[in-house]
């Protein structure tokens, strides 16, 4: 006998709907194994082992609500209507969807979606990102500069014939008002909403990007409505849903602060250094930036360094193996003759037995090393696509820098680990203390073919997804996965290859004890035949000793050094490739600087060294946590800022 941890008894009080108990009788394990398995996989709902409840307990907490719904019932509706504000509209879509089957209406084009929770009659509408912005008109670019510092916001407007963002009423590209859909039409919608609910809940992505859209929403609706609380979650499931409109909170104003000093310093640098740029070019579409300098720069000198480090390299291949030897050879022809005349010998030098753990799970900057390497996605393709399965309710938040899993994810793996690989394979980690945030995971313990196979069947209802996005989510199913995993025993051989006076090492796994989480990949042994083998073919080719840099190795710069943030790193990328001060090779996915870039970075790092130079980013990004901490008062750390700059106006 089970009861439904979650269940729910439906009983009317005056529109109220009441906690009950749902008591399930088993008379067929498989069959209910199959029910449990299907509500964990598709809802993260979970049935509680009758025998662990405390009954008395709990039929005098169903009493107790029942009454106080129905005494309630006399004077007011217990069941409160609420906006529930998110960001996207695929979001809304996608929890609207949790409760049955939405009511849809629009004001203007904003749409609402109202379902019932049991507790909450939900109206859900998305702010589509910002709605407000600085100005470009007032101040010290849209910042008032007196005894304190003031930003100025304004609504933003978009030009839907050339997209292009701002908060002039004119679009600076197309030169006319004609195409500008204004973000004053999303704000008064919400207004108006307001006025119809008893509260309203702000539900926008949790970090500080979040919270400063939050602080927006909450200062254009506040005087509409009484009730404005915070909603935070991680996911976007149905339990992560209930549990944070259960768990309410204020609007983190140090993370609102921290928001306020990036935004106003990307401004006043980006401004201030680009109009330097305009008047030393003669070119009013060069733009620069705080990161993205010092990221420009770290491209060049690896460009310099890749060139310099040239050497001819000889691929040879025999019976059942292939290797790349380093030469001393100068031309490719002399490399070649070399290669031709030899034989290959392969003996096994060393042979050990090795324990090898799984990776963690993904943070940001992970998985876009790991979606470059693999199918050589950009940053921003890896970042959207992420984007799109966090708002469908397939994966945990996708900007964060924790690696730590929540007891939920540890159940997640356990699940899908003991269904398809059997209890000796798991070995729950939580891979550190618990923040602000968790690493990036499924949702659900359901791998990609499971995935597929449930939204064709109309299990799952998520539109819009491509083989990209499935690629994706594949990667990080797989990674979560052997993260819970034991560790692989495995028997490694130490190969020495020889081509007359040229000599390789080869390392190989040529034995299994234990696969642990390597069964994910079907790890199979590989040993290399010893002996003497003659050459089947040689190709010789000039190569550098160094690699250039992918968008992948960039944005794992960023993380080791310190500049930028996960909501930031493939803005950053994205940037240098639309100036053209960068450009990416089609086949391999590499960066190098274009000259335009180099003359643009010369010219910035040496005169304006105090505003670009990495020490000097990384202090700022230093500075702005202490904000969000608490720790710093934000118009210190912007009167700073503004002093700096000041001091180099003056430099041309």
């Amino acid at each position: 006998t089970y009861v439904q941890g979650s269940g729910r008894a439906s009983r009317m009080y005056a529109g109220g709907i009441t906690k009950g108990l749902s008591i399930l009788l088993v008379d067929h394990p498989r069959a209910f194994e199959m029910l449990r398995r299907i509500l964990f996989n598709l809802y993260g709902e979970e049935f509680t082992p009758f025998e662990e409840l405390n009954l008395e307990e709990l039929l005098e907490e169903i009493d107790g609500d029942r009454k106080k719904a129905a005494e309630a019932g006399k004077w007011e509706d217990p069941v409160k209507t609420v906006l529930f504000i998110v960001e996207s509209p695929n979001k809304a879509r996608t929890i609207a969807r949790f409760f049955g089957k939405p009511s849809v209406y629009r004001l203007g084009t904003t749409r609402s979606y109202e379902v019932a929770t049991g507790k909450h009659i939900l109206n859900i509408v998305a702010t589509r990102g910002h709605m407000f912005d600085l100005v470009m008109d007032r101040g010290f670019h849209g910042v008032l500069v007196n005894e304190r510092i003031v930003p100025v916001y304004t609504t933003i407007k978009i030009c839907r014939r050339c997209g292009t963002q701002t908060t002039m009423n004119v679009c600076p590209k197309c030169g006319t008002d004609k195409y500008l859909e204004d973000a004053k039409d999303r704000v008064n919608a919400l207004r108006v909403l307001s006025l119809e609910v008893d509260g309203v809940i702000i539900g926008t992505d949790p970090d500080t990007e979040g919270e400063k859209i939050a602080w927006d929403t909450f200062l254009a609706v506040s005087p509409y409505v009484p009730h404005i609380r915070r909603a935070e979650f991680h996911e976007v499931t149905r339990p992560a849903i209930l549990k944070a409109l259960e768990e309410l909170r204020d609007i983190d104003e140090n993370k609102v602060n921290a928001q306020i000093v990036r935004r106003i310093e990307d401004r006043w640098i980006g401004f201030e250094l680009s109009q330097k740029l305009w008047t030393v070019f003669g070119n009013r579409t060069l733009s620069a930036g705080r990161v993205q300098t010092p990221v420009l720069g770290w491209i060049i000198e690896r460009y310099e360094e890749h060139k310099r480090n040239v050497a001819v390299f000889l691929s040879v291949t025999w019976k059942g193996g292939r290797i790349v030897f380093e030469t001393p050879f100068r031309s490719l022809r002399e490399a070649e003759e070399y290669g031709k005349t030899g034989k290959i010998r392969v003996s096994l030098v060393e042979r050990t037995e090795e324990e090898r753990n799984p990776a963690p799970p993904f943070t940001t900057d992970a998985l876009i090393r790991e979606a470059s390497t693999r199918y050589g996605f950009s940053a921003k393709h890896t970042m959207d696509l992420a984007q799109n399965l966090f708002e469908a309710g397939l994966i945990t938040y996708h900007r964060t820098d924790s690696i730590h899993v929540s007891p939920t994810g540890i159940a997640i793996a356990r699940e899908y680990i003991l269904e398809n690989y059997g209890e000796e394979y798991f070995q729950g980690r939580s891979w550190g203390p618990e923040g602000a945030h968790e690493a990036i995971r499924p949702t659900r313990p359901l791998d990609t073919s499971t995935l597929i196979r449930y939204i064709r069947d109309g299990e799952i209802v998520v539109e819009g997804l491509t083989r990209d996005h499935f690629r994706l989510y594949d990667l990080i199913f797989k990674r979560f996965i052997k993260s819970q995993m034991k560790p692989a025993r495995v028997v490694v051989g130490k190969y020495e290859v020889t081509l007359e006076a040229l000599k390789e090492e080869e390392e190989r796994i040529i034995g299994i004890v234990f696969p642990g989480w390597m069964v994910v990949d079907g790890l199979k042994p590989s040993p290399l035949e010893e002996g003497t083998f003659p050459v089947e073919s040689v190709r010789p080719f000039k190569a550098s000793k160094v690699p250039l840099y992918s968008q992948g190795d960039v944005v794992a710069l960023m993380k080791e050094r310190g500049i930028g943030r996960p909501s930031t790193y493939a803005t950053i990328v994205q940037k240098l490739i639309e100036r053209r001060y960068v450009l990416e090779s089609k086949a391999k996915k590499k960066l190098y600087p274009t000259p335009l870039g180099i003359k643009v970075y010369s010219y910035l790092s040496s005169k304006f060294p105090e505003l670009v130079s990495e020490e000097r980013t990384r202090l700022l990004e230093e500075l702005m946590d202490a904000v969000e901490r608490g720790e710093k008062g934000y118009q210190e750390v912007l009167w700073d800022l503004y002093r700096e700059i000041m001091a180099t106006r003056g430099i041309v």
